[in-house]
């Protein structure tokens, strides 16, 4: 589970396209979904040993309610994504405000 997402941008950078999708996910909305797929795989890590494939539905579920939630399908969320790998310095501004976010609930948390 925790190689998902690193499985997911080697796919995602195999087959870049520089073009802007036309549905393009704002980097706002970009850095949301980032931040809820890291949370919601380290909530997957800590469940209690069950079979893999067990595990993969239980994550399958919650991300396509994450992407009903915020109102993304996965195919624009794969778009938007491949669109920013070709484009790193957007890339790395959404991956800085993912890992603030991430640190920003580690403290509140811990407080």
């Amino acid at each position: 589970m925790k190689y998902f997402f690193l499985t997911v941008l080697v796919i995602l950078t195999s087959c870049g396209s520089s073009d802007e999708p036309e549905d393009l996910i704002e980097p706002q909305k970009m850095t949301k979904f980032l931040v809820e797929v890291h949370l919601l795989e380290a909530k997957m890590e800590k469940l209690p040993v069950i079979p893999v494939d067990s595990t993969q539905a239980v994550y399958d579920h919650y991300e396509n309610l994450l992407f009903k939630d915020l109102g993304i399908t996965q195919e624009q969320y794969e778009s938007s994504f491949n669109y920013y790998l070709d484009n790193p310095k957007q890339l790395e501004k959404i991956y800085n405000a993912v890992v603030d976010s991430l640190l920003q609930k580690e403290k509140t948390a811990k407080d």
